[in-house]
């Protein structure tokens, strides 16, 4: 069984090509040190002394950048290439993690945090549109896993040792971990990464199945709005949860570090086999149903199951599971929607999605906790997963063959 269990593991990364490889190491560098996030509520409520509805208004100054940055990255990309956007936000964005960690007022923070943001998120639609350069059609979903088993193993070695580093040498060190990292990344991107011209495909030349703006794509706003409203429920894990972990499961920083890292173990360990699994069964949109369900009802076992080491487990399981069942379909859907001479504006709008949510999740997740409670937060969440699964299983009805 085991046995089994690691030779399809091993098959579902065969076939990739060495410059997917070379970016999932990339990444994984990267994301080994991007740890600031995950602890920026804390930061800024402990560290800092903001009020929650301070530290929500700056958390959400990352979405507010991260908008921008998926706009502007998405423009770049489209018309400098994603080799030049990619390369100049993983230095910039090093040099700015210096700056922040020198910040300790509101205002200046959350305009630094907005110009951080920018430059850093760049980098996303950029970066799919690389992916989509080096990669064939037929293997994009599972490069695309990698690509995300890359980001998720660095975040649970990072998110394990941030918790540590924290509590030994203070929140600012990892500041001075995150921009090393970010600098060290834009250094072998450079020296290993060649830039390769994605080939212009006959569909692209003779397709008038979409509009040739992402913007008049009413099909693709569409689906957009759904996976917002799944993302507003995730977005929680990153913000208001660990909030909830300290007021609420009263975990340490170090306890708090190592579930988040589970998060990342799991990701690594089950999601390339079961991409690979789905893709062949051809069920994206029952993927995506099932994933956003179990991302939004998660929540909810703290409501009728309470509080426990058990309970913490069962949801980062679930939520884990939503996670890696959803996301890259959702990526690789917003992929093939596209065209070469409009990737950068589609990536650039799925972009902008994630950084909307990451906008009003925070905010308006502290805010709701402050004025009601958790348990009601968690409701809102299941809700809008509901409304997502009937707006997935409509778009799945009107979907044309471009998808």
């Amino acid at each position: 069984m085991l046995s089994s269990f690691i030779k399809y593991y091993g098959d579902s990364f065969r076939g990739l090509t060495k410059e997917t490889w070379l970016l999932a190491f990339i990444t994984l560098i990267n994301r080994s040190g991007s740890v600031v996030f995950l602890f920026l509520t804390i930061y800024l409520t402990e560290e800092l002394h903001f009020t929650k509805g301070q530290a929500g208004i700056a958390a959400s100054c990352y979405g507010v950048g991260s908008v921008l940055g998926a706009y502007v990255g998405g423009y770049l990309t489209d018309r400098i290439g994603y080799y030049k956007v990619m390369l100049g936000s993983l230095f910039f964005v090093g040099i700015m993690f210096f700056v922040i960690m020198n910040i300790d007022s509101f205002i200046p923070f959350c305009i630094v945090m907005i110009i951080t943001t920018l430059i850093g998120d760049s980098y996303r639609p950029a970066s799919a549109a690389a992916l989509s350069a080096y990669e064939n059609k037929e293997n994009l979903t599972r490069a695309l896993s990698l690509y995300r088993l890359a980001i998720n193993l660095g975040f649970s070695m990072g998110g394990a040792g941030a918790g540590i580093i924290a509590g030994y040498w203070g929140y600012k060190s990892l500041f001075v971990i995150d921009g090393l990292t970010c600098i060290i990344a834009a250094i072998l991107f450079f020296v290993l990464m060649a830039y390769k011209k994605e080939e212009l495909k006959e569909e692209d030349i003779n397709s008038t199945t979409v509009p040739r703006s992402a913007y008049k794509d009413y099909w693709y706003l569409g689906f957009l709005f759904c996976m917002f409203l799944l993302a507003f429920g995730f977005m929680q894990l990153l913000y208001t949860f660990p909030v909830f972990s300290r007021e609420e499961l009263l975990l340490t920083k170090q306890e708090f570090g190592v579930f988040m890292a589970f998060n990342g173990i799991l990701i690594c360990i089950l999601e390339m086999p079961l991409i690979a699994y789905l893709t062949q069964l051809k069920k994206e949109y029952i993927s995506l149903i099932i994933g956003g369900i179990m991302i939004c009802f998660s929540f909810l076992l703290f409501t009728f199951l309470g509080y426990s080491i058990f309970v913490i487990i069962l949801f980062m399981i679930l939520i884990s599971v939503g996670e890696i069942i959803n996301f890259p379909f959702s990526y690789s859907i917003a992929i093939r929607r596209s065209q070469i001479t409009n990737r950068g504006q589609y990536m650039g709008l799925y972009s902008i999605m994630f950084s909307i949510s990451a906008i009003i999740a925070p905010w308006l997740g502290l805010i709701i906790v402050e004025n009601y409670s958790y348990d009601i937060l968690w409701s809102i969440v299941a809700i809008l997963g509901l409304i997502s699964t009937f707006g997935f299983l409509l778009l799945r009805s009107k979907q044309n063959n471009k998808v």
